[in-house]
Parts: C-alpha cells; sequence; structure tokens
C-alpha cells in the first residue's frame, strides 16, 4: 500500500518503473535466446551465428509499443489520481474547517441558553463543543500553501483561543452573579464567533479559487496526452500490421514445409529429402529434430516387421500355456468338490443316528441330529434370506449342541422373539456367528453362570434384533480388531462379525443397521436394526 501511495504522489516513479520492467524483460530474453543457441550449437544444428529467435522477433517491436503505452497510461493515471487527491483532500478540509466552525457557533448557542436559563444541560452541551474546539483548532490546515492562506489559519487558531477565554470568563461571570461582566464577555464571544466564521468562509474561498486553478491546468494536460496518445495508437496500429505480414510469413513458410513432409510420413512414405530452413532460430531446431525423428521412424519400421513373427510366435505359446493352466484349475476345482460332498456327511450322521437308536441311546441320537440339521442349515446358500423363524430355530439347535457340550449349569440361553416379526425374511447364518461372538469373547471363560440373551422386537419402525452377554466383555483394542473383522471365526460357520455388517449393507443397502457396545468386565451387546420394507 506504501509503494502504491508514493507511485501515486510521484510522478517519476511511473516512468522509473516502466522502464525497469522493459530492462528486466529484455534482459530475461536475450538470457533465454542465449541458453537456447548455446543448447542448438551442441546439437550441432546451426553454425555460430547470432541469434534471432521467435522469441526475440516478437518481443522487442511489441516491448516497445508496449513501453510507450504503459508510460503514457501511467502519467495519464497520475494527472488523473492527483486531481481526485487534491480534490478529496480539498473536501475534507473543507468539511473539516466548516464543521470547526459549526462548533464555535453551537458552542456560543448553548453558552447563551446556560446565561439566560442558567440549566445544567444547556452548561454540559457548551463543555462538549468548548472541549472539541480546545482539541480541533490546533490542528486545523491548509491545502494550498499560500502566505495569505496561513494568515488566516494562524488568525483562525488566536481567535479560538481567545474565543475558548471569553467564553470561560463569561460563564465564571454567570457563577458569581455578575451580570454586567458575563455580558459583556459573552458579546466578545459572539464578535469571535463572528470572526473566526468569516475568515474560515475566506480560507476555503481561497482554497475553492487555487484548486480551480490547478484544474485547468491539469485538464489541459490531459487533454495533451489523450492527443498523443492517440497519434501512438494509430502508429501503432499501423507498425503491427507491418509487423504482423511480415512475422506470419518468416514463421508459417517453414511450417508449411513441415506439415507437408509430416502428412508425407503419415502416408508411409519415408523416401524425401532431409528438409532444410535459412532461419536461426527454433524452426531451425524443430526442422532438424523432425529429419532425426523421421529416419529413426523408418528405422524402427524395419525393426518391428522383423520381430513380429517372433512376437506371434511368442503369442501363440502363451495361449496354449494358459489354456493348460485353465485346464489344472478345473480339475483341482474337480477335485475339491469330489472331497467336500456335503450328501455323504449327512449320510453318514444319518447312519450314525440310526446305530444309536438301535442301541437306545436316544440321547446320543438327538445329539448326532442336531448336529446334522446345524451343519445342512450352514452348509445352505449365504445369499438366499430366510425368516427369523428359521435364525430362531437354528439358534435353537445351535444352543442344544452347546448345552450337551458344555453343560447345562455353566452357561444359560434365553430367547425371547415377539410373534410377529417371525415371517420377516434376513440373511441366513446372522445370528449365529453374533451368538459365537458372545460366546468366545464373553462367556466362554467363565467357569459358571455365563448368560447370553437373544431378544427381537418392534421399535420406532424398526426390526431390532438384541444380543447380550454378561461376560468379560472386550477392550477398546479387541473390540477394534472384532469390528475390523480381524477377530477369530466362528466355531461352526466360520463367519465373522465384520461378513455379518457386510452381508447386512449389501441386502438392505444401508449403513447404520450394525452396532457394537462392550466394556471390559461389564459383557457385550450386539444389535441389529432392520428396516420395514423386507415384511413378507
Amino acid at each position: 500500500m506504501t509503494q502504491m501511495l508514493r507511485l501515486v504522489n510521484n510522478p517519476k516513479s511511473y516512468s522509473y518503473s516502466g522502464v525497469i520492467l522493459f530492462f528486466h524483460v529484455l534482459r530475461l530474453a536475450v538470457v533465454t535466446d542465449y541458453l537456447q543457441l548455446k543448447k542448438m550449437r551442441k546439437m550441432k544444428i546451426i553454425e555460430k551465428k547470432v541469434p534471432q529467435s521467435i522469441r526475440s522477433k516478437l518481443l522487442f517491436p511489441f516491448l516497445s509499443m508496449i513501453m510507450i503505452f504503459a508510460v503514457l497510461s501511467f502519467f495519464s493515471h497520475y494527472n488523473e489520481q492527483f486531481l481526485l487527491n487534491r480534490v478529496n483532500m480539498l473536501l475534507t478540509n473543507n468539511i473539516k474547517l466548516k464543521e470547526f466552525s459549526d462548533d464555535v457557533n453551537n458552542a456560543v448557542t448553548y453558552l447563551e441558553k446556560y446565561l439566560v436559563s442558567r440549566n445544567f444541560d444547556m452548561l454540559t452541551q457548551y463543555y462538549h463543543y468548548t472541549q472539541k474546539i480546545d482539541a480541533e483548532y490546533s490542528n486545523l490546515t491548509v491545502i494550498e500553501e499560500k502566505p495569505e492562506n496561513y494568515l488566516l489559519l494562524e488568525n483562525i487558531r488566536n481567535m479560538s483561543r481567545s474565543f475558548l477565554q471569553q467564553a470561560e470568563m463569561a460563564e465564571k461571570a454567570k457563577r458569581a452573579r455578575d451580570s454586567a461582566e458575563y455580558l459583556q464577555d459573552f458579546n466578545e464571544v459572539v464578535r469571535y464567533n463572528a470572526n473566526i466564521k468569516w475568515a474560515i468562509e475566506r480560507l476555503i474561498t481561497n482554497q475553492l479559487e487555487e484548486n480551480s486553478r490547478q484544474y485547468l491546468l491539469i485538464s489541459k494536460r490531459l487533454i495533451y496526452l489523450q492527443q498523443l496518445g492517440l497519434i501512438l495508437i494509430i502508429g501503432a496500429v499501423v507498425f503491427s500490421i507491418m509487423i504482423t505480414f511480415w512475422t506470419s510469413f518468416s514463421l508459417t513458410e517453414p511450417l508449411r514445409k513441415l506439415v507437408e513432409a509430416a502428412q508425407s510420413i503419415s502416408k508411409g512414405n519415408f523416401a524425401f529429402a532431409p528438409l532444410t530452413v535459412s532461419a536461426n532460430d527454433e524452426i531451425a531446431v524443430v526442422t532438424a529434430t523432425f529429419n532425426e525423428m523421421a529416419a529413426n521412424i523408418s528405422k524402427l519400421i524395419n525393426e518391428i516387421k522383423r520381430q513380429s513373427d517372433l512376437e506371434i510366435r511368442l503369442q501363440e505359446q502363451e495361449l496354449q500355456n494358459l489354456s493348460m493352466k485353465n485346464v489344472l484349475r478345473e480339475a483341482e476345482l474337480h477335485a475339491l468338490q469330489s472331497q467336500i460332498n456335503p450328501h455323504f456327511l449327512f449320510n453318514m450322521l444319518n447312519a450314525g443316528v440310526q446305530l444309536a437308536i438301535m442301541e437306545n441311546a436316544e440321547r446320543t441320537a438327538e445329539f448326532v441330529d442336531k448336529v446334522s440339521s446345524l451343519l445342512r442349515y450352514n452348509l445352505r446358500t449365504l445369499d438366499s434370506p430366510v425368516t427369523i423363524q428359521d435364525e430362531i430355530s437354528h439358534l435353537e439347535t445351535y444352543f442344544f449342541i452347546l448345552k450337551t457340550r458344555f453343560g447345562s449349569e455353566r452357561f444359560q440361553f434365553f430367547i425371547q422373539i415377539d410373534p410377529e416379526i417371525l415371517s420377516y425374511q434376513i440373511p441366513l447364518l446372522t445370528l449365529q456367528p453374533i451368538v459365537e461372538n458372545a460366546l468366545i469373547h464373553g462367556v466362554e471363560d467363565l467357569e459358571s453362570g455365563g448368560k447370553i440373551e437373544v431378544k427381537a422386537f418392534w421399535e420406532a419402525g424398526f426390526v431390532v434384533i438384541r444380543v447380550s452377554d454378561n461376560g468379560l466383555g472386550m477392550d477398546s483394542a479387541t473390540l477394534a480388531l472384532v469390528q475390523n473383522g480381524k477377530q477369530p471365526s466362528g466355531h461352526t460357520t466360520g463367519l465373522g462379525l465384520r461378513n455379518v455388517r457386510e452381508r447386512l449393507r449389501l441386502f438392505y443397502g444401508r449403513e447404520d443397521l450394525f452396532s457394537i457396545r462392550s466394556f471390559s468386565n461389564e459383557g457385550t451387546t450386539i444389535q441389529i436394526r432392520l428396516p420395514f420394507k423386507n415384511k413378507y
């Protein structure tokens, strides 16, 4: 901001700045041309001649025009800004003088009212304006530095001091109830007010007259600059037309030859004589590079033709290898499928049930039958939906197996389901992995008193399924592992909580369905909120 003000207040700053800018750009152009010439000599493209780059061909004439217009614009802007600043300063100073005159007049008015009525509010206003006068009269200035104006300003200051002294004497005489004295003092106050007002008006008039004279001088200067600018514009237009035609021919002719050669190459014709350019600029570099590129392309095409047969043979061999790999992979899949045949497993389990019944081992028969049902349910396709009734029946089977394994005293299982939601469909194996998590991270390490509770009910437009336990709970680190899917998978399903959460997200198209709340030694609660749209 300070530098901008200096430019406005100093008429030479514009020309100096313009000259400095011109020489900076000129120096940059010369250095760039030198580096380009050095590179071209190193590549043995041109001989050691004076460089005439495209930049130098275009830069110097246009920079000259830009410099002329810049200096002209700077001087024009300076005169306009100078005139505007003088007008603003004059208006500001005149307003300040007028406000000072009004303050003096208001002080006289309130002093008179106080002398007549002895009203304390009038005295307060009088003090307010006298304090303003005392603070302002020494800061009054003039814009037009003329002896008469300085004399008027000094008179205003002296009269202001006398005015304040006389007004104070009148106020004190009023307090002393000396009528003759305060009337005499007040008359002096009125006289000083009139003199101050006259001096201020005279000073304002002098400044306006001088400013008008300055305005006429600056206006004449602006007219001269406008005429000069018009002449320069006409000359610049003529010069630009000449430069345009010359530059167009010197640049487009070599480029036309390059275009014709490029079109010939695009048609596959590489049998042409190398291009020659008489210019000593960037186009010479492009031409030499083009000639070298054309020769290299011709060599590459011949090399490609020699290698094409070899590449074709390699591709055929690669296709044969891929075909063999696919056959091997298919064979491996068939082998795995033959190893994992669920029908064989179920037949063996059914045989075990029949054998237990024949031996009157009813409890063993029931256990094997439950295991068979559990495995049959777990082997169903995961993307097939089931009802909550199916999931609860599966949980009851799973709880029976757990009780048989661990005993009914160590764990207790509670299921509380709203009958109205039994027909709602959810993804297969949604609840068992959650219950397995409660067992693994909750009650499995308890010797007795373990409890896992499953509840399902309506709540605010959602089917809410909540699985809670009174086990050891999980600290923040373990909880993070569980939520990220890095915890051990279930005993029977091989599925973790992350798998359940992702399948719910894909099934319902929502992210806010699954939540976990767990603290160390406080148990764990996992809640699922399912929307109504899946009711059947």
